[in-house]
């Protein structure tokens, strides 16, 4: 029973990031600034993860980049969250490698009758985020133990990552944060 949870969990996040792609805004409620979400799912030697953070956290501002320095700081961000492995290190002993990476920048807009603090108008484009995917392949799976980040050091805005990880034997939750930039999987494996 947990195994066809955790493969109905890993089908959901995979799919995801298509039915995402289908729809010009994403409509949330308000974000909080200095939070981001990390989801792993964890079967076999595959590893899928999706990180979505305010663009506060990533770049330093909220709005849709506009200026030619705001587009660089962007593209820049984007590189870094793209090089996964750096960004979220597994131990070395697991030999994981990526076989996907999607990074993108995206419009986050209210509900009609939500109102932002900063902005009055419903339905506008209100802030930015950041949204990534990735597939890895670890040859050695069982050194799957847990994964350190470098995400609060190269990303200033970043304070805490709420986790949700799902592997065969369920679905954990966790939080990373500057002090404590570690996940343990031990007994989630």
């Amino acid at each position: 029973m947990k195994t066809k949870s955790a493969l109905a969990s890993l089908a959901i996040l995979v799919a995801f990031p298509a039915l995402a792609d289908q729809a010009e805004h994403r409509h949330l409620g308000p974000h909080v600034h200095g939070q981001g979400t990390l989801d792993i799912a964890i079967e076999g030697n595959k590893i899928e993860m999706e990180l979505v953070a305010p663009g506060m956290d990533i770049v330093g501002f909220e709005h849709v980049a506009s200026t030619d320095e705001q587009k660089a700081a962007v593209e820049k961000a984007k590189e870094k969250l793209t090089d996964v492995l750096n960004v979220f290190k597994w131990p070395a002993a697991a030999k994981c490698k990526t076989d996907a990476a999607n990074v993108e920048s995206r419009k986050e807009t209210h509900a009609p009758g939500e109102k932002d603090d900063d902005d009055d108008k419903p339905g506008e484009p209100q802030h930015s985020e950041f949204h990534a995917t990735y597939t890895i392949t670890c040859a050695a799976p069982e050194n799957v133990t847990g994964m350190e980040t470098v995400y609060f050091s190269d990303f200033s805005g970043g304070q805490l990552l709420n986790v949700n990880v799902t592997t065969a034997k369920g679905q954990t939750q966790a939080q990373m944060t500057r002090d404590k930039p570690t996940l343990s999987l031990a007994g989630v494996m």
